[in-house]
């Protein structure tokens, strides 16, 4: 994908219940949720980012963390960037825009939700690679959706076809968790 004249890759990372959702109704990470390898994996690919685009509550919950981070939230008007973070409301400022502040251009970019902030990235910029784990034998049946209003794995992949994406992947992380890849068309 091309921006600002610059190769950018963007990888989505999340892991869901079988009925889609990525945290329960108070907005925690269930520990039944978690898959040790997928984390591994998961902080891997942060660590080779040049960037991570992460959610407000997120960041609040992982603030001691030294990453470049990119939060986008409501809560603020413009943006506000200091060292390795920036704060910006996608509401006056694109995300295309926002990158453009930066004084490196980010080759890697990794995006790590919640809700608001993967549909951010399917609606402002695009993703290069999906990877999405998946508990299997898991359902949560209320909480937060990975994307608002889908709670079956077929719809996932309709929505990521929507955006031209397709699955190239589907690799075993543990006895309990699976990871689809999907890619750009």
């Amino acid at each position: 994908m091309k921006k600002n004249n610059k190769n950018v890759t963007v990888i989505g990372h999340a892991i869901i219940s079988t009925d889609c959702y990525i945290a329960d109704s108070r907005g925690s990470m269930p520990s039944d949720l978690r898959s040790n390898s997928d984390w591994e994996l998961f902080q891997e690919d942060l660590n080779h980012s040049d960037l991570v685009v992460i959610g407000r509550a997120s960041y609040e919950k992982f603030s001691e963390n030294r990453r470049n981070r990119l939060i986008p939230t409501s809560q603020i008007n413009g943006y506000k960037m200091r060292d390795d973070l920036c704060f910006f409301n996608p509401n006056d400022i694109s995300m295309s825009q926002i990158l453009l502040k930066y004084n490196t251009f980010p080759n890697k970019i990794a995006v790590a939700g919640g809700q608001g902030v993967y549909q951010l990235v399917f609606d402002q910029f695009a993703y290069s690679e999906f990877h999405l784990s998946v508990k299997e034998s898991y359902e949560l049946k209320e909480g937060i959706q990975m994307i608002k209003g889908i709670t079956e794995l077929a719809q996932v992949d309709d929505y990521m076809n929507k955006y031209g994406m397709y699955q190239s992947d589907t690799i075993r992380l543990d006895s309990n968790t699976i990871q689809l890849k999907y890619l750009q068309s």
